[in-house]
């Protein structure tokens, strides 16, 4: 069984909210920063989480993500049935008994891996991510909506401009 690259940033998108439930909700921007994804990527993963009903947003300033239940109550298959992660085995087109005993067998490993998740406490999983320091001071320095270069110094010429301004340039450096 292979888990699909959204459902692991579901699990960590989780993580971070729950780790981070502290400060209060969890805005767009720094979860994607934390992520490592853009923030259109973002959205689409916390939709999904949202759809799945695992988060509940604030909108306005402070505004975020957080959790709609406690994390000690979600499993991993919460985030995993969140995104199609997980394809239930398909039958094949040509019937014949191999085939049937394969989907049989199929159907019968997906069944367990899925109560296996459900018995899985998200809290398992989180303790092997990587810990997530927030710093939010550089957050709000790094999301300024502006970043002004200095203003430059001006003094007197190093060296003329443009050629005719070399007589000029020569006479004032003299004087």
């Amino acid at each position: 069984m292979n888990i699909s690259i959204q459902v692991s940033q579901g699990l960590n998108a989780v993580g971070l909210i729950a780790a981070s439930s502290r400060l209060g909700p969890m805005p767009t921007t720094r979860l994607a920063r934390q992520l490592g994804l853009c923030l259109s990527s973002t959205e689409i993963v916390v939709k999904r989480l949202k759809t799945g009903g695992l988060l509940h947003s604030h909108r306005g300033p402070g505004g975020g993500y957080q959790l709609q239940r406690h994390v000690s109550q979600i499993s991993v298959w919460d985030v995993v049935s969140c995104f199609d992660g997980i394809k239930p085995p398909e039958a094949d087109v040509h019937q014949s008994p191999e085939g049937d005993a394969t989907l049989a067998l199929a159907t019968q490993l997906d069944q367990r891996v899925r109560e296996y998740l459900e018995d899985y406490p998200l809290m398992d999983v989180l303790q092997h991510l990587r810990a997530h320091e927030i710093d939010d001071q550089q957050f709000e320095r790094t999301n300024a909506g502006f970043r002004l270069k200095p203003l430059q110094r001006f003094g007197p010429p190093i060296a003329p401009s443009w050629v005719f301004d070399l007589a000029k340039f020569v006479r004032t450096a003299h004087v």
